[in-house]
């Protein structure tokens, strides 16, 4: 191991002991400041804290050599400098008790210290009573290293380089993922830039070769619908609209709190649990929901949820259920789109737990149920006041399922499966001759699931049948000899009829040929049972003597094999069989048999999905697991399928290929690698009005546009929002796009890996239908060398299970070997 690498603790210590303090610090620091947003979210609260009115964020390579946040707040005392990232020390609580009062964003004191354990950190600071600035440096563990005097006015300034230089694996993360690690930090930042009413916060970045660009930008102005205009551009008209009270009904007059009840009944459709005392505690404390919401009109909303901004008394948070509800109440008035929203909720601190996770952007409320009602109501009251929209009915996707299951189902079940039934006899056929020829019955059957088929057991009735029967008649070659103390006859032969003898159990003869007779021991199952000839070399038989109470024994003669008589011409042999130990034999035998059988079914039984839209996710699950793209190539083709399907085989199994979809999936695939959409240049160039996010990205991925057919132009000087226009998108037939598809584009490439092509899904939906138009169609004969040929080129396809439109191109049929096995039981 390295020198500079410390060893690790082997030893197993017998005692419990406590870790290092500095260890301490550096575990517990990792868990504070997890990526870029956190540590430039903690900076940020610190200078809002600090009553700062501008606030200046400026990046170097997104982040990746350095940051630097600087504030005109109040400050930091010089006397307060060396405690100031001390663990555990801040100004804002003294006790456990002031959590429920608590109004600053933070309240741990965990936030610089953690930085200096993970990054190089240097502080510029000068407080409003002090006439110069100071500059510490400080070490891993939060203590100075250095003291200078500096020159800047009120406020302070954190500057940080290499963030996670003390842990390489989560710094190697970071630099991998730079661009998505950038979308992060400049999603939490713009909550904040909305958020912050009378502040003006500005982020820009520098990038490698020293140009620097601005990313975002809000002017100090007081309300928040400014600031949701700056970041974010100015909409049309009616796009943002402002959500109603829930306390007002659709006139603004204040609901007293029994028709609050009753209009909340209407709102939901039940009964709604909600005493006086919850209304009376939320009428009489500052409660309140302010926000802001696209209009569900179609057109208004956004293609993602990349606009969601929820907060707690202006704290930005996430909240999962409050979430889940907007965005379902949206989609009930528009379901093709999701609303941007700023929502805040004003309510009472002491029913708010903040201290859940170190980042604290997980909140525990009270009454979260309650909350969740008048959120509903609130966004009826918005939502119903828009002319020209309507509800759209959901139909549930489990109600449709069981139609279909009730009805559809029932009647393919029924269905004549001639074909199949023809199929399946003509390889019976094949089995037992050898050859094809002939015709098979057309007989009507109905479609058998292949659990029915692995759950086939093997038939030992008929063996115990005939063991049971004592009226057997046996003929041929064979002579049974009863024991003359037995029966009092001596040397009676009864005859064997071998007809009837395969008739009743063919599986009795194959077992009885492969028994030892010398040794009838269970562990040998592989010797013949020697059938007499007409040779005049027959075994002498002898009286043997039996107890009474076994079974009556068979002796058996048996002719000598023709090696054997060459040597020994005259030997006789005479050896006792009862029934029983046939039967015992028998039976060990087949237990064998048995579990190496179904050994081998579960080492074949790979796919057990049915071909069923049920099943369709486990169906390519398994197909995902068992098929790689190398499969596709050792596939032979058996034939075709009612002139729509490709029968072929991998090893013993057969699988069944829909070749439209195929076709279809290979086609698209190709055309979304390798087609550059055309332009129509627009007449007059259209302000896009993005955000500096989103003209970063965009001018970093300008490739990516062209190849989509979108022509740019880039004014690098103008103002964020306004340095980037359209002068040309991509254009077909019946199909138009705009802004909301690079909006789209935008979203998709925040994180995606370098070197992935991106399209947005009304480009995609085009692709589809040019493939579907092109590709192989059902009904469409095909030769062996098409088929082979479309089989393959599943083999190249990124994902080969699904068809553009989400029709399944292949699936299991069979497994061969176990289908012989049931043919072989059903013969018997």
């Amino acid at each position: 191991m390295a020198d500079d690498v410390p060893e690790p603790t082997k030893a197993e210590s017998a005692a419990i002991r406590s870790i290092k303090e500095d260890d301490v610090h550096k575990i517990c620091s990792g868990q504070v400041i997890l990526t870029l947003a956190v540590a430039v979210k903690e900076l940020v609260e610190n200078a809002i804290d600090a009553k700062a009115k501008n606030i200046e964020v400026k990046l170097r390579d997104k982040g990746l050599e350095g940051l630097e946040i600087c504030d005109d707040g109040c400050g930091v005392k010089p006397n307060d400098l060396e405690s100031m990232t001390a663990k555990y020390h801040t100004s804002k609580i003294e006790k456990f008790q002031d959590l429920q009062s608590v109004e600053t964003f933070g309240f741990r004191g965990e936030a610089l210290s953690s930085l200096c354990a993970l990054t190089e950190m240097s502080i510029i600071t000068r407080h409003r009573d002090c006439n110069e600035a100071i500059k510490i440096v400080l070490d891993h563990k939060g203590k100075i290293i250095s003291r200078s005097c500096h020159t800047r006015a009120q406020g302070t300034t954190v500057l940080l380089t290499n963030l996670f230089v003390t842990l390489p694996v989560r710094r190697r993360d970071f630099e991998r993922n730079i661009k998505k690690e950038f979308a992060k930090m400049c999603h939490i930042l713009q909550a904040y830039c909305l958020v912050s009413k009378g502040i003006r916060i500005r982020c820009t970045n520098q990038t490698s070769n020293g140009a620097s660009s601005l990313v975002m930008m809000t002017q100090g102005r007081e309300d928040v619908l400014s600031n949701i205009y700056a970041i974010f551009g100015r909409p049309k008209l009616g796009e943002i609209i402002k959500l109603e009270s829930p306390f007002k009904d659709s006139k603004g007059d204040v609901l007293t709190q029994d028709e609050l009840i009753s209009a909340l009944q209407t709102n939901t459709g039940d009964n709604v649990n909600i005493t006086k005392d919850d209304l009376f505690l939320l009428y009489n404390t500052e409660f309140a929901l302010e926000g802001y919401i696209s209009s569900c009109a179609h057109g208004s909303g956004r293609s993602s949820k990349d606009r969601q901004f929820f907060y707690v008394n202006s704290r930005p948070c996430d909240l999962k259920n409050i979430s889940k509800a907007v965005n379902d109440c949206y989609h009930s008035f528009n379901n093709s789109q999701y609303p941007f929203v700023y929502l805040n909720i004003i309510i009472c601190r002491q029913e708010v737990d903040v201290n859940l996770t170190p980042d604290k952007r997980q909140i525990m409320l009270i009454n979260e149920k309650l909350l969740l009602i008048l959120l509903k109501r609130a966004l009826h009251l918005t939502f119903d006041q828009i002319p020209a929209t309507y509800k759209v009915q959901n139909v549930s996707i489990s109600d449709i399922q069981t139609k279909i299951n009730n009805t559809d189902l029932e009647s393919i079940d029924l269905i004549p499966l001639s074909t199949a039934e023809k199929f399946r006899n003509v390889l019976s056929q094949w089995k037992r001759t050898g050859d094809t020829a002939g015709k098979a019955p057309n007989v009507p059957a109905k479609r058998k699931g292949s659990d029915e088929i692995i759950a086939r057991t093997l038939k030992m009735q008929k063996i115990h049948k005939f063991l049971n029967n004592e009226d057997i008649k046996l003929s041929g070659q064979y002579d049974y000899k009863s024991d003359p103390d037995t029966d009092g006859e001596v040397d009676k032969t009864i005859p064997i009829d071998r007809s009837q003898l395969k008739q009743e159990s063919k599986t009795f003869d194959e077992l009885v040929e492969r028994i030892d007779c010398k040794s009838l021991t269970p562990q040998k199952s592989a010797c013949n049972f020697v059938s007499l000839s007409n040779s005049s070399k027959n075994i002498v038989n002898n009286l043997v003597s039996i107890d009474e109470n076994t079974d009556p024994p068979a002796i058996v003669e048996l002719d000598i094999s023709d090696t054997e008589t060459k040597e020994h011409s005259n030997i006789c042999s005479q050896f006792f069989v009862t029934l029983k130990e046939i039967e015992d034999n028998l039976k060990a035998d087949e237990i064998l048999k048995a579990d190496n059988e179904n050994k081998a079914k579960l080492e074949r039984l790979r796919f057990k999905s049915e071909i069923t839209p049920s099943q369709n996710k486990s169906a390519e699950d398994e197909l995902q697991k068992e098929i790689s793209k190398s499969s596709f190539a050792h596939m032979e083709v058996i034939g075709q399928f009612n002139l729509g399907f490709i029968i072929c085989k991998l090893d013993t199994d057969l699988f069944i290929i829909d070749q439209h979809a195929t076709d279809e999936k290979y086609n698209y695939e190709t055309l979304r690698r390798t087609t550059q959409l055309q332009y129509q240049t627009l007449a007059i160039p259209q302000a896009l009005e993005l955000t500096g996010v989103n003209e970063m990205i965009l001018m970093e991925n300008l490739p990516i546009f062209e190849k989509n057919g979108f022509k740019f132009n880039i004014n690098s000087n103008a103002s964020p929002t306004k340095k980037v226009s359209l002068l040309g998108k991509p254009f077909s037939k019946n199909w138009e796009f705009g802004k909301e598809d690079i909006d789209e584009l935008i979203f998709m490439l925040q994180d995606a890996p370098e070197g992935t092509i991106c399209r947005p899904s009304r480009i995609n939906a085009m692709f589809a239908s040019r493939a579907c138009r092109t590709s192989v169609m059902i009904g469409t004969h095909l030769k062996k060398s098409k088929m082979k040929q479309l089989i393959e080129h599943m083999g190249e396809m990124e994902q080969p299970w699904n068809c553009p439109h989400g029709r399944p191109t292949m699936r299991h049929l069979i497994n061969i070997a176990m289908l012989l096995n049931t043919e072989t039981n059903e013969n018997d």
